[in-house]
């Protein structure tokens, strides 16, 4: 599959890169009317994490919470794509940690945001596959179709997609998106459904096999908006040249990672790393997590660790992933979300968090939103590797 994307990435017909903006919000999402120091201590604001997170890397696993979620955190990255002809728009998170795409159908029980009418597109073509992805605490099911998707304006013909008729609680109702949009590789793709991405790459619609994530500073509302950039590199997102890091298993864009420490201190060696656009954190196992957050004067409370008080960022240790020899450091200020609501102080908490449950062998960290905040990211498909750079927030 690898040469095949090679020689498809070589024969690519020139293009201009394409830039779509994305929208970013982080809120608390309460139902429980509790104020938001209490809900912040009370260990299940990373609930909805954990949903995502065992959806796509443990569907076995079973400690993700089997109770009603009712206080979590919603903090997300999300941009258009475009399904059908005329276009039906969608919201949708683009997840480097799956790899389909799927948005709310027609027939979707209970499901409250937009939804896709195959009746009203003259592209639409009936598949009927059955679709589902299973997980700890409840399921995405629904149907495979057959339509032209937009994405960044450029439309993909005959691309299959799913619409869900049952979708897997709260995280997804109170979400701002619609859907998933899936850009990891084949291998992990439900029904082995070439993601769209891959479609573009395969039809010579992008100029090279590559796209890259720039993502605002955490300051909300951002100073700069945040992008993904298809065929490409957007400079004016990054400083200084990037580093490279092989894709170490097929899949998931998993690489090798030399070490993880905080401050002088190794805390784990020699494992695989997945950089993973839809995982807002920093996921560890949960023994690495915790030993981690013990060192930064925040409570435990069980996958999380809450502060009190917002620490004095200058005091914390450094945060150092080490990737095919370079050190990647990250700040206080870096891992540390600020929680901001209106009318309440700000709140604070770790950004990173305990897996729940096993990860799969030799996988020893999800790096999601808060590692690629700190270093724009391009996703080179077309040389199986994952490249960083120091990200531009000026």
């Amino acid at each position: 599959m690898r040469t095949l994307c090679t020689l498809l990435c070589a024969a690519l017909a020139s293009a201009e890169l394409v830039k779509i903006p994305l929208q970013g919000e982080m809120k608390i999402e309460s139902r429980s009317n509790k104020p938001l120091k209490e809900v912040m201590l009370s260990g299940k604001v990373f609930a909805g994490e954990a949903l995502k997170l065992g959806l796509k890397y443990a569907p076995s696993v079973t400690a993700v919470p089997k109770v009603p979620i009712t206080d979590f955190m919603n903090a997300q990255y999300y941009g258009p794509v475009s399904i059908g002809t005329p276009e039906q728009e969608f919201k949708v998170i683009y997840d480097t940690g799956s790899s389909n795409l799927w948005v709310p159908g027609a027939n979707c029980s209970g499901c409250v945001h937009k939804k896709y009418n195959s009746s009203a597109s003259s592209s639409y073509v009936y598949n009927g596959t059955a679709f589902s992805i299973l997980y700890g605490s409840g399921a995405v099911r629904g149907v495979c179709d057959e339509d032209t998707v937009t994405f960044g304006g450029i439309k993909v013909q005959k691309q299959v997609f799913a619409e869900t008729t049952a979708e897997p609680g709260l995280p997804w109702v109170v979400g701002r998106f619609d859907g998933i949009l899936g850009m990891g590789w084949v291998e992990i793709s439900v029904n082995g459904i070439t993601p769209v991405f891959f479609s573009m790459m395969q039809q010579k619609l992008v100029d090279a096999g590559q796209f890259s994530f720039y993502l605002s500073a955490q300051a909300w509302p951002h100073k700069k908006t945040s992008e993904l950039a298809l065929g490409g590199v957007d400079p004016n997102h990054y400083t200084g040249s990037f580093s490279y890091v092989p894709i170490s298993k097929d899949g998931y864009w998993q690489i090798h990672t030399d070490s993880l420490a905080i401050g002088n201190e190794t805390v784990h060696s020699h494992f695989d790393s997945v950089v993973d656009s839809g995982t807002s954190l920093l996921a560890f196992p949960l023994a690495t997590a915790v030993r981690i957050n013990s060192k930064l004067g925040c409570i435990d409370a069980g996958i999380e660790c809450v502060f009190e008080a917002c620490p004095d960022f200058a005091k914390l240790p450094n945060m150092t992933v080490t990737l095919a020899g370079k050190p990647y450091i990250l700040t206080g200020e870096d891992y540390i979300l600020q929680v901001q609501e209106p009318g309440a102080p700000t709140q604070c908490i770790s950004g990173i968090m305990g897996f729940p449950g096993e990860l799969p062998e030799n996988l020893g960290a999800i790096l999601g939103d808060v590692f690629m905040r700190k270093y724009y990211t391009t996703f080179d498909a077309a040389n199986n590797r994952v490249g960083f750079a120091l990200a531009n927030h000026n």
